[in-house]
């Protein structure tokens, strides 16, 4: 298994966090910490999670998404996934997270689009 590995990048926009490797058990509580700490320092904030380079998401991942979706949106920042690959594009169409949580081509796309109206999921 690929350990993974997380960039943060801080910008005018937004935060973007760059996932590399796979999020599974073992990865979940610092995906999770990378993200709060997002949350708790720059709360309303646009995080853009780039999953150009990540090569899979397992439940715990999707979990730790839906909960930083939810922690962001309640600090009156927003959340986004960019870059997905087909398969994790696919897990998050059958979950229906892509749904919750806008998925964008690029991350530029994503910090360049509108915010989320707040009556939104």
């Amino acid at each position: 298994m690929a350990a993974l590995k997380i960039t943060r990048r801080d910008r005018d926009d937004g935060v973007v966090l760059a996932l590399s490797g796979e999020v599974d058990m073992a990865a979940e509580e610092q995906f999770n910490r990378a993200v709060r700490e997002i949350v708790d320092t720059r709360p309303s904030s646009r995080i853009v999670l780039d999953f150009d380079k990540l090569s899979f998401i397992d439940s715990s991942g999707l979990r730790v998404l839906i909960q930083a979706h939810k922690a962001a949106k309640g600090a009156g920042g927003a959340l986004a996934v960019a870059s997905v690959s087909e398969r994790i594009a696919r897990i998050l169409h059958v979950t229906a997270i892509d749904t919750r949580i806008p998925v964008f081509p690029s991350v530029e796309a994503a910090l360049a689009a509108p915010r989320e109206s707040s009556s939104a999921n």
